[in-house]
């Protein structure tokens, strides 16, 4: 006669906790074993999970120190080609708004200061008013090297 045995929560004492922790197989097409295991799947979606998680605090810490100096994302873009053609393309009220963020950064960061909390809690860091600009920029990039 076989007995089971069971811990104090009920778990099953009587298989080993390796076996009855080990994952099942997957099956192909063919109805064959692939030697994968099920938790893959698990495991990729966890990470997938986790780096969200982690890249949405990131963009939220970023944001918060933007806004702190009162700077929008694309202030802070590095200028190459692309970036300057843009930036010439843009109405001379949006280019001196960015200038006047920009300075105002750089003050506010010489004195190790910040913008007030109501001030920083209106600006939308993520604001996009370059893009456009970018995009035009790189679609004419794309027909001059097709046309050449």
């Amino acid at each position: 006669i076989f007995t089971t045995r069971t811990n104090a929560a009920g778990r099953d004492l009587s298989v080993p906790p390796s076996a009855a922790a080990a994952p099942a197989q997957t099956r192909g097409p063919d109805g064959h074993g692939h030697g994968r295991q099920s938790g893959s799947a698990t495991r990729r979606e966890m990470l997938a999970s986790l780096w969200n998680r982690a890249s949405t605090a990131y963009r939220a810490k970023v944001g918060r120190e933007l806004s702190n100096h009162g700077l929008l994302y694309e202030d802070c873009l590095i200028e190459t080609e692309e970036v300057k053609l843009a930036l010439k393309r843009l109405p001379p009220d949006v280019l001196n708004a960015r200038e006047q963020r920009l300075k105002r950064a750089m003050v506010l960061s010489s004195q190790i200061k910040t913008l007030p909390p109501e001030v920083a809690e209106k600006l939308d860091p993520f604001e996009s008013y370059l893009g456009p600009y970018l995009e035009q920029v790189k679609k004419e990039k794309e027909e001059l090297l097709l046309t050449k």
